[in-house]
């Protein structure tokens, strides 16, 4: 019987609460587990942290606070600059070095140990306690300081290839998981947030590609003071949607400092791939990829071409978590109504978002979203389309735990039962439970391990 890959994400703090025999024994015993994927440098409590939402039945229960950074100790051989600096200052976790202190204990009874790292979006994760992170950050379209860094910032860029050839050198990994969860500048400004991709690097880039600089972030702030009248309920006589489409016709620097963006994120997980395979070519690669990207965001699945991810990757984990993908699509459709698709109604928005993106079989209608979820047969689907279109060992994210305070549909074991089944049936040669074993519940985890027994693939 050849076992499949069941991966979970994990951090430290888990680790530490619970033990880390205790921890690999749990794993094994209910759900079959036989990866790790560490968040060894992380500052979010979502992807390295206790539970956001309630507490599962499992480990501490209270808050941990998360500061985050380093979670091993980094080799300063590897590094231009003091790496200490990077050492997460979090109490709980003072002494543990999660990548010497797991991985061999995970050696033995077989797992592999993948690091795992998520590029995340969110401009509310600050570094503030990270000594010297200011120099990564980027600048918005009016030139303030932005939160999150420039992917053009050769510091930054410097500071991952130290950290993947300190990882890998002296650390017995299979690979590295980097996930894929930033968005371009427009569509910051979509969302109503602050944007990044404006630091002198990216000025200069624009420069040598031609493209005037001033034309383009005057057109990001046309657009940007725009969509903020039509928030406050402004609604110019030919409709908000056209209107939109005039300033970016008027501003086409625009789209091409869009697309600039996009060549500089896609170049860094590239660049990242190559890094990981450097010091062995048997390292793999795995890219997660954001549900926002597969699923709600026409244009975000416009510029990221799934095609693209085979050339880079040895599997790939779509984030398919369908139990609350009914509240998620709810929540980004209304955000869009507020905005971009304010002529419409919330339920016309809606509707037209989902008959766009090929998801009208998988919905209820919006008011009964956030309670009915996705179907399963989503994620065999999207997870058909991904092998189709990538030739890549597709392991979908299965979310056992990704908590919301109660406002989308509760995740129970049949709901892991039935979505667990579809990948398998779209075609996946494995499973990564997801987002954090710190928030999934025992019986989650069983669930995952009855699928694997009812299917022949574990006894």
């Amino acid at each position: 019987m050849t076992r499949p890959f069941v991966g979970i994400q994990i951090g430290a703090i888990s680790f530490v609460d619970e033990g880390v025999e205790q921890v690999l024994d749990t794993l094994e015993s209910t759900a079959g587990v036989n990866a790790l994927l560490i968040s060894a440098l992380s500052w979010s409590r979502g992807n390295a942290g206790r539970a956001l939402y309630g507490f599962p039945d499992h480990g501490a229960q209270e808050p941990d606070n998360l500061q985050g950074g380093a979670f091993w100790k980094p080799n300063p051989a590897y590094y231009t600059s003091d790496p200490n600096n990077l050492l997460a200052p979090d109490p709980l976790l003072k002494g543990f070095d999660t990548l010497a202190d797991v991985i061999p204990a995970a050696k033995k009874r077989g797992m592999k140990v993948y690091t795992y790292y998520c590029e995340t979006s969110s401009s509310a994760i600050r570094h503030i306690w990270q000594p010297g992170f200011h120099q990564y950050l980027d600048r918005d379209h009016w030139g303030r300081t932005a939160t999150r860094p420039s992917l053009m910032n050769p510091a930054y860029r410097n500071l991952w290839r130290s950290v993947i050839d300190d990882w890998f050198s002296n650390h017995a990994l299979d690979g590295m998981l980097w996930g894929i969860e930033r968005q371009s500048p427009l569509m910051d400004i979509f969302r109503a947030d602050s944007s990044t991709g404006f630091d002198e690097f990216f000025v200069a880039e624009a420069r040598a590609r031609g493209i005037n600089v001033e034309r383009a972030i005057e057109g990001y702030r046309k657009v940007d003071l725009f969509l903020q009248g039509v928030r406050k309920g402004d609604r110019p006589r030919d409709g908000v949607f056209i209107t939109l489409l005039r300033h970016l016709l008027h501003y086409p620097e625009v789209l091409m400092w869009e697309k600039m963006w996009l060549d500089a994120h896609q170049d860094m997980y590239h660049e990242v791939t190559g890094m990981i395979r450097f010091s062995d070519p048997k390292h793999e690669v795995g890219l997660g990829i954001w549900q926002l990207i597969n699923t709600y965001n026409p244009y975000l699945r416009a510029q990221y071409d799934q095609s693209d991810y085979g050339r880079y990757a040895d599997w790939l984990k779509p984030v398919l978590y369908n139990t609350p993908a009914g509240m998620r699509f709810a929540e980004f459709s209304k955000s869009w109504q507020k905005g971009v698709l304010a002529d419409a109604t919330p339920d016309g928005a809606y509707n037209a978002l989902a008959n766009i993106l090929g998801l009208e079989e998988f919905i209820a209608p919006l008011s009964d979203a956030p309670m009915a979820g996705f179907t399963p047969e989503y994620v065999k689907e999207w997870t058909q389309n991904l092998i189709a279109d990538t030739g890549c060992k597709v392991y979908p994210g299965i979310g056992v735990g990704v908590g919301d305070g109660g406002n989308s549909k509760a995740i129970t074991p049949e709901e892991i039962s039935a979505s667990s089944h579809a990948a398998f049936e779209g075609g996946a040669s494995g499973l990564l439970l997801s987002r954090n074993y710190s928030e999934a519940d025992l019986s989650s985890l069983q669930a995952v391990g009855t699928v694997l027994k009812e299917r022949g693939l574990w006894s």
